[in-house]
């Protein structure tokens, strides 16, 4: 087999089950990580934790807004299933109905683009309550120039929706990759040659890159830009508008909320959002609950479809058990070994110890946020393939609402602390209710909740008694390594996490743990499969 084939063998590999599709994805997503913590790596060498940062960070709110809204709100809550209904009775249906959608989007995506520059000015002065007008005038600037970014990437999207469909996870999973790619370039070679606009310019060619890689793989599957009547796909297109409409009310709510914490952050101390901001990056929760959520999507809308109910719940327990699985033992770990972390991610050039030592108060933090967080993504997901998208809303609006009031609080009290204690009350707040208004739709016997109880205590146990003895190695080799070196805290700290990672295998594989056993079950089919 040559190289060529072997690629396109890759790229065109269809997963068979939600684990294998979660698990490619999550690798996918991991190297993405690394490359955005090689960019955050970059920017606080660079920068620091400053005001230049937190412009470029505060530069992101508006076009997010926008793509979140119109662009998560209408993949997420409902092209996906609706596509999955065409594709079942009509393959042409189904691509002209995709591309009645990215037409929708492309135009709609112009003229938002064209509003947000025209008023960036006046909506950022209310926004960036704290910023001096220096900074306020080059913020507006970046983002007049990133609001090209959401073109790309709402197109991008209803690719990736149609690939998964497909069950092609790969090469949509690969997207998020160059995305952080083209960012790095732009931290490399455009900030110096424009300063901080140089940002801007890297997030557009990263969004051009996440659009362009997916492109040929939809060739592929026979895709083409095709004529459509609107009057054909009348009732589909209601039924998208109404889940949209419903579902971007919800994220309008959360992207106020992350507007309010862009705003209280400028009151605090310099530097509070872009530690926020790379805590966030730090933590994988979109490594592991993320694309097992997107995995398991579209196989829930289908059995959905399929009013397989019984079969539905399997699927949401067995996934959210694998999310919990990785999210866990994660969790505990990286509260065990912030110091380290930071200190090797984010410890270099004008990020001094200050700066680190406040990133480390907020990830320990924000970590057990990461739980919920990724739970409440899955259980939104949940809902969708319910196509209940109302109940997320009011669990969206009473969730950051008060959420909001006590982040400003805690913030007036203990500072940038306080924000993050106000943010993790939120994710907490957010799961109750969404937990509570699962029940509607997902009936459990007692027996079921008693074993996935029993089961998460075991994690718990097996990750923290794993964790802390990877660090009680990561201190016995600090009593023979100067670990002001960034090689020898690297190696104390890689040590430490292997003996972490070893003690967790061991002790989950001792205690029956199904998800560790369904992880080497799959790795032995495949590796059968290879062999054949």
């Amino acid at each position: 087999m040559t190289i060529k084939q072997t690629i396109q063998r890759i790229i065109n590999h269809q997963s068979e089950t939600v684990l294998e599709a979660g698990l490619l994805m999550s690798v996918l997503t991991f190297l993405g990580s690394i490359l955005g913590l090689l960019r955050n790596a970059l920017l606080a060498s660079r920068f620091g934790a400053s005001h230049s940062l937190d412009v470029y960070y505060a530069s992101f709110r508006l076009p997010d807004l926008i793509y979140n809204i119109f662009i998560i709100g209408a993949i997420s809550a409902a092209f996906i299933p609706l596509f999955n209904e065409y594709l079942t009775k009509d393959k042409d249906k189904s691509w002209q109905f995709s591309s009645l959608i990215m037409t929708t989007i492309g135009v709609l995506m112009t003229i938002f683009g064209l509003v947000i520059i025209s008023l960036a000015r006046p909506l950022l002065t209310r926004l960036l309550i704290g910023f001096d007008q220096e900074n306020i005038e080059m913020a507006v600037l970046l983002t007049r120039i990133m609001m090209i970014q959401p073109l790309f990437l709402g197109i991008s999207s209803v690719v990736s929706g149609i690939l998964r469909s497909f069950r092609l996870f790969f090469i949509s999973a690969l997207a998020p990759l160059v995305y952080n790619l083209g960012i790095i370039i732009g931290i490399i070679f455009l900030v110096p040659l424009f300063g901080l606009k140089g940002l801007a310019y890297g997030v557009v060619f990263g969004a051009f890159l996440h659009l362009f890689i997916q492109v040929p793989a939809l060739w592929r599957l026979g895709y083409h830009l095709q004529k459509f009547q609107l009057s054909e796909f009348v009732t589909g297109f209601k039924k998208l508008i109404v889940l949209m409409t419903t579902r971007a009310s919800g994220i309008i709510l959360s992207q106020l909320f992350l507007v309010g914490v862009t705003s209280i952050s400028t009151l605090l101390r310099a530097g509070t959002l872009t530690i926020i901001t790379f805590v966030d990056n730090i933590l994988p929760y979109t490594t592991f609950a993320l694309p097992f959520a997107d995995a398991a999507f579209p196989k829930l809308s289908r059995l959905e479809a399929e009013k397989n109910q019984n079969d539905f719940i399997k699927v949401f327990e067995n996934t959210l058990s694998q999310i919990l699985f990785f999210l866990i033992p994660l969790t505990i770990w990286i509260i065990i070994f912030r110091e380290p972390i930071v200190r090797l991610l984010l410890g270099y050039g004008k990020f001094d110890w200050q700066a680190t030592w406040n990133t480390m108060k907020i990830l320990a933090i924000l970590a057990v946020g990461m739980i919920f967080q990724g739970s409440n993504y899955y259980f939104l997901k949940v809902f969708f393939a319910k196509k209940d998208a109302q109940r997320p809303f009011w669990a969206s609006l009473m969730a950051y609402s008060l959420g909001l009031l006590v982040c400003y609080k805690l913030s007036l009290i203990f500072d940038n602390i306080g924000l993050a204690l106000g943010i993790l009350f939120t994710y907490i707040f957010y799961f109750v209710i969404l937990v509570l208004f699962l029940r509607r739709h997902l009936v459990y016997s007692a027996a079921s909740f008693r074993e996935f109880y029993r089961q998460i205590i075991k994690m718990i146990f097996i990750a923290l008694v794993s964790g802390l003895l990877g660090f009680l190695i990561f201190k016995t080799i600090a009593q023979f390594l100067t670990f002001s070196r960034v090689i020898y805290l690297a190696l104390g700290t890689g040590l430490g996490l292997l003996i972490t990672l070893v003690s967790f295998i061991l002790l989950a594989n001792r205690l029956g743990i199904k998800e560790l056993k369904e992880l080497k079950n799959l790795i032995k089919r495949k590796a059968y499969v290879r062999t054949e």
